[in-house]
């Protein structure tokens, strides 16, 4: 067996244990009982299964180079687990970012088009010849179309599920669920290329292998870390879409409002949600949400966002002893990177040159009084 063989072997075995693994921890770990871990704990348990039945892609694989036992059709079997693996894994990352998308008429719908998948692609196996080539052509079709629809739902309502947490929190936490974005990405990526895998060489085949080894790793280190923060990004996609429109007497009420508002230190809270600043003003969630997003153009985190740039840009011209940790903390922002970059992204400079810069204009405006 020469050195590519032994590799692509050694390889396969490592992957097929790894996804076991992976698939047996998350079944181990402990359920929460409150409720926003719900839908958490059922991807949690579908991306487990995922892992325990793509495994045996590679055990099938491992087996037939090391000549241990020839499995028959081996790609037939691997074209069904993407099949299987395609349906589970839109339903586990969808429901991440739209809790609603799993229900009845959906599991039915997708059970039924992978079983008759499944039926059509055996029987060709079985029947052979030109009817064979056609059921293969056409669950390949299939399957291309199924990860293609999965990737234009996700990505759907992911990007509402960004909106709804702009909308929400005064902070950016959009990265939390950043990671759903990549694993979705890769998903479809490996998965579309691995329809091809019967015709790649030994070396692709190890390089493909090598990278759903990783990205594998990376999906379930992705998913635990997210259960640090299932709960509060579970609070804000489960909430409604805002539409609709406000009157002009609420308008200005809430012009009124916001413009004192703006001027209170509660404007320089840290962590503060869009619930916070609504019973604040008294008023409700919807219309100020509605009142930002329609009449201000902005989210909220893009409102507070600029309160507090505008209240950071007078402390860095009025007070020069400030470093930038009693900065983050005097305008609201979680830390001094948090607030460096903020402001770097928004001034196009950072904190400490933006300071030196005006500190200048401000030298020289006062020179130029003195001498008149």
């Amino acid at each position: 067996m020469n050195q590519p063989v032994n590799f692509l072997c050694n390889l396969l075995f490592i992957e097929w244990t790894t996804l076991v693994t992976f698939g047996l921890c998350l079944f181990a770990l402990r359920k929460h009982e409150k409720s926003a871990y719900y839908i958490y704990t059922r991807s949690r348990y579908l991306l487990g299964t995922n892992f325990l039945f793509f495994s045996l892609e590679p055990f099938f694989y491992w087996l037939e180079e090391t000549g241990i036992y020839n499995v028959p059709h081996t790609e037939i079997i691997a074209l069904s687990l993407y099949i299987v693996a395609a349906v589970l894994l839109s339903m586990t990352y969808i429901p991440l970012v739209q809790p609603d998308y799993i229900s009845r008429r959906r599991i039915i719908c997708d059970a039924v088009l992978t079983v008759l998948s499944l039926i059509l692609l055996y029987t060709g196996t079985i029947a052979g010849g030109l009817f064979g080539f056609v059921s293969r052509l056409v669950v390949t079709m299939a399957l291309f179309v199924a990860i293609y629809l999965f990737g234009l739902r996700f990505y759907s309502y992911y990007r509402r599920a960004q909106q709804k947490i702009d909308n929400f929190y005064a902070d950016d936490f959009r990265l939390s669920i950043a990671w759903l974005s990549r694993s979705v990405t890769l998903t479809i990526t490996l998965g579309l290329t691995s329809c091809f895998i019967p015709f790649f060489p030994h070396w692709l085949v190890g390089i493909h292998k090598t990278l759903c080894f990783l990205s594998a790793i990376y999906m379930f280190l992705s998913f635990i870390n997210y259960m640090l923060n299932t709960d509060f990004v579970a609070l804000t996609i489960g909430l409604p879409q805002e539409n609709g429109r406000l009157n002009r007497s609420t308008i200005l009420q809430l012009q009124r409002r916001t413009k004192r508002w703006q001027e209170t230190p509660a404007a320089l809270t840290k962590n503060i949600t869009i619930n916070d600043v609504s019973r604040q003003l008294g008023t409700n969630r919807t219309y100020l949400s509605l009142y930002l997003n329609a009449y201000l153009n902005t989210s909220f985190m893009e409102w507070i966002g600029s309160i507090r740039l505008k209240h950071a840009k007078m402390l860095l011209a009025s007070n020069t002893q400030m470093n930038m940790e009693q900065l983050a903390d005097a305008t609201g922002f979680t830390s001094a990177s948090a607030f460096s970059h903020y402001f770097k992204a928004h001034e196009g400079l950072s904190p400490k040159q933006w300071r030196r810069q005006n500190q200048y204009k401000t030298s020289g405006q006062t020179s130029g009084k003195e001498e008149t």
